[in-house]
This record gives structure tokens, sequence and C-alpha cells, in this order.
């Protein structure tokens, strides 16, 4: 007990900020961060916006959270970061103003996880957004990119400068255990959130196409959003509306992606994509767009890759051309898992953040 407690003393405690500790993207790494470091490190969590802490009770008395009042939460925070300034800040979806506070508090070992792809809606918001990057880099700051394709449009677009790229981790096993070959397609399947940039809409006209053709064939859709009323209404007023099935937030996914034979992505903007790399490591055949950062996980376009969302006639055509040879296509993926275990381990994800955090 005494030697645990030096050895906390001895290491900088780390605080997670977020905008709200809700499960979810890259917020539930909080959850897997602080479960592994725990008895090494004291760790905290900031939710600057109120939420509670859904992240880690355990954390709950190491819970904080900022206000509803921008001045409020603004203020709050800056507060915060100056009494604990020589620790470790990861940032977590918080953008260069809360980064940008934090330094001016006095934070020198902070910590920016870069996992966005983009960074601003209006010439507005690219003006002050902008001019805070600028001040931003001003400091030394430690930047992790969740891939090649979002550091380099951090690089772009925010500061220019190389993030480390640390891949988003996966516990494997938990895919793997359900990994198969898949022999017939009958269920086609969606799993994400169901908001504007995700074109649910698409991969429901991709299903009516195949429908017509194939009566034993569904669609099966995993998720909530935004859209969901919208995305509802469109697969009630389709003629095969008793084949599609809304499932909404999965527990166990890795089963639901273990019972499907065809997942289409169609998303139009990721830094990422969790959902693609989940579902090929149980040997499921994922179609995607062509948002670069797909290729870096399925690492073949001619197989996986439909096309630009913006083009719907060349998405239908490479689908069908897919789905023709449906056992060369199950096949690929089922093969993919042995390429995404090395890149995607998430014991290997863990031990890069703490050589960032050592390092801060």
């Amino acid at each position: 007990m005494h030697q645990q407690r030096k050895a906390l003393q001895a290491e900088k405690p780390i605080h997670y900020v977020v905008w709200e500790a809700l499960p979810g993207g890259m917020e539930s790494y909080i959850t897997r961060y602080t479960e592994h470091l725990e008895g090494r490190r004291l760790m905290y969590i900031y939710s600057l916006r109120p939420s509670g802490n859904y992240l880690n009770p355990r954390l709950n008395g190491h819970f904080s959270e900022g206000s509803r009042n921008n001045w409020s939460c603004y203020t709050g925070f800056f507060r915060y970061t100056r009494r604990h300034r020589h620790d470790v800040f990861h940032f977590i979806n918080s953008g260069p103003v809360i980064l940008l506070l934090a330094l001016l508090a006095g934070v020198r070992n902070p910590v920016y996880h870069i996992h966005g792809t983009k960074y601003w809606k209006t010439w507005k918001d690219r003006l002050y957004l902008k001019t805070a990057w600028r001040l931003v880099s001003l400091f030394r700051v430690r930047y992790v990119a969740n891939s090649q394709h979002s550091a380099a449009i951090f690089e772009r677009d925010a500061l220019p400068l190389k993030p480390r790229v640390v891949y988003n981790g996966f516990s494997l096993q938990r895919f793997l255990q359900h990994r198969h070959r898949r022999t017939h397609l009958r269920r086609m399947a969606y799993v994400g959130r169901l908001d504007p940039d995700k074109n649910v809409h698409l991969a429901l006209r991709l299903f009516e196409e195949l429908a017509a053709q194939r009566p034993e064939v569904e669609l099966h859709i995993a998720g909530s959003g935004a859209l969901e009323q919208d995305i509802r209404q469109q697969a009630q007023q389709s003629p095969f509306a008793g084949r599609i099935f809304f499932h909404g937030w999965i527990e166990d996914v890795a089963r639901f992606y273990a019972e499907a034979d065809l997942f289409v992505f169609l998303s139009a903007h990721e830094s990422f994509g969790n959902v693609v790399a989940e579902g090929l490591l149980t040997g499921l055949p994922v179609l995607t767009s062509d948002v670069p950062v797909f290729e870096e996980i399925h690492g073949d376009a001619t197989t996986f890759c439909l096309g630009s969302p913006d083009d719907y006639a060349q998405i239908s055509r490479r689908f069908w051309a897919a789905i023709e040879d449906f056992p060369t296509l199950a096949q690929k993926a089922y093969d993919s898992a042995k390429r995404l275990q090395r890149l995607f381990d998430i014991e290997t994800h863990l031990k890069d953040i703490e050589e960032v955090y050592a390092n801060a």
C-alpha cells in the first residue's frame, strides 16, 4: 500500500476533458484509459457541460462539471486548470478555445486528441477558431491523431505540424470470437448514428434495389440520432417496409455484426470509422464511401469502396458489382481481420497513449 501511494505521487495526475461525460465515440476511451491506469495514476474527469459521470463511476470523487452558461463554463474551467496546472491534461472533443484557456491558465503538460475532420462550419467560425489555433501554436502541446487521414486534415486546416498517429484500439477478442466467413446474403445492416453526414438514406435506397430482386434479404438498422424519425418515415414508405427493422442502441454490437451478412456505411466525413473495423473483425463484408481513412482500415479500395456519396449512380454500380460475386467479397472480408489485428489492438493503443503521457 505504501509503495502504491509512492507510485501515485511520482506520476503526474491526469485530467480528462470532454464537453459531456457520456459514452460514445472517443469519450468511451476514457473508460478504458482510467481502468487501465487505475492504481498507477491519480485521474480526474472534467465535463465542460453538466452531464453526470457516465464514463467511470469509480471516479465520481474525482469528477467535476461546468455550466450550461458559456461564461460560467469558461471561467470555471479556467480556475480548475489554474489549480491543477502542473498536471497532465488530455483533451477529447474540446476544441482550440478550451485548449487555449488551459494554456493561458498555465497548463504545461497538455495532450490534444484529434479525431475529427471538420474544424468549422461558417466563415465566422473559421475566423475565431483559426485565430485560436494560431495562439495555441505559441505553446508546446502533444498532438495525437487517430488516423493518418485526421492527421493530414489537422495539418491542412488547423496547424502546419504532423501529429503522432495512434489508431483507435479494440478489444479484439470481443469481435474475433464471432469471426466467420459469410456464405449467403440474407441480412444487410447499418450500424452507427442516424445523423445527416452518415447517409443512411442511401443505404436504404441500395436495399430497395436489392430487395426488389431478392425477396429473402432484410435490412437491419442499429443506432439512433437526429434523423431517426426521418429514416423511419422513409422506411415506412418503402414497398419493402416489412423487411426493414430498427434496433436502436445495441448493447452487444459484436453479436449484431456476427448475425449480419453485409454492412453498408456511406458516411461523408470520418476521422476513423470504428464500426468499419469492428465489422471486418467479425469477417463481415463492409462496403464504404470513399473517405480516405476507410482505406487505412480495410486496405482494399477496389473491393470495399463504393465511391462518393454524391454520386449515387456510381455507388449503385459498384454495389451490384461487389455483391454479384458475394463469395469473393466475403472471403476478402474474412481475410482482412488478420491485418486489422496488427493495427488496432487495444493493448497497443493503451501502450502508445501511456508513452504520450510520459513525454507530455
